[in-house]
């Protein structure tokens, strides 16, 4: 079982994505400062399901599950950190 501060950081880390994939649809891949927002907040997600992975006993299959959408995130944060760089050069 996950802790309670790792449940909490995970939900506020969604939550914090959540709003910055609204503002990205809104405003599209060029915005560099929604790209900056969202390159934060999936590596905030990433830390999250990291957090989770080290703080728990879970079976090999599930901790594989967890790091493979860490893994996610962080590729997600490292393309919005290229749009955000591409945004800046425009």
């Amino acid at each position: 079982m996950a802790s309670d501060n790792a449940v909490r950081a995970w939900e506020a880390s969604y939550r914090r994505y959540g709003h910055a994939w609204e503002t990205t649809a809104r405003s599209g891949k060029g915005d560099p400062v929604a790209a900056r927002e969202m390159a934060a907040a999936s590596w905030s997600v990433a830390a999250a399901w990291r957090q989770i992975a080290t703080a728990t006993a879970l079976p090999w299959w599930a901790l594989a599950a967890i790091e493979s959408a860490a893994g996610a995130f962080e590729a997600q944060a490292r393309e919005y950190e290229t749009h955000e760089e591409q945004g800046e050069r425009s």
